[in-house]
């Protein structure tokens, strides 16, 4: 029979061993889930604008149980759907503005008159997208250099 001693050292070393390959899963996991959300914002901001859409929601779906992953993703997000939004808006007043070049669309039809709106609020949601995406990118760095 172990010595009181020797049973608390031995249950200590347990719990220890248990503590560290916890651990180190939650690393693994962290560091999986990390090099999947710098993949697809990566692949979101070498897009073109039509695609752009598409893999923001690809952004959306990336996998994430650790907390620090899942806060970088929302901050994400947050530059990425304004941004979309916008490029959206953007496509779209150029393509009216196509329209109104070749004589398909008034220009005192109320859609013509709606697109210096669109483009104010196109630029106002690329400020915005341009903020987050700043704090997008610190947050992914803080994840990289985490796990």
């Amino acid at each position: 029979m172990k010595s009181r001693p020797a049973r608390l050292k031995y249950t200590l070393a347990r719990w220890l061993g248990a503590l560290l390959v916890a651990l180190a899963a939650c690393t693994a996991t962290g560091r999986r889930e990390t090099a999947a959300l710098e993949e697809a914002v990566d692949r979101y901001r070498q897009a073109q604008s039509a695609s752009r859409a598409e893999l923001g929601q690809a952004v959306a779906r990336v996998p994430c149980t650790e907390a620090a992953v899942c806060e970088a993703r929302r901050t994400c997000l947050a530059g990425i759907e304004p941004t979309t939004r916008a490029l959206l808006l953007k496509d779209e007043v150029a393509s009216r503005i196509g329209d109104l070049e070749r004589k398909q669309l008034a220009a005192d039809a109320p859609e013509a008159q709606a697109l210096p709106g669109k483009l104010e609020e196109a630029t106002r949601l690329l400020e915005i997208g341009r903020k987050n995406m700043a704090d997008c990118e610190k947050r992914l760095i803080d994840l990289h250099l985490r796990y």
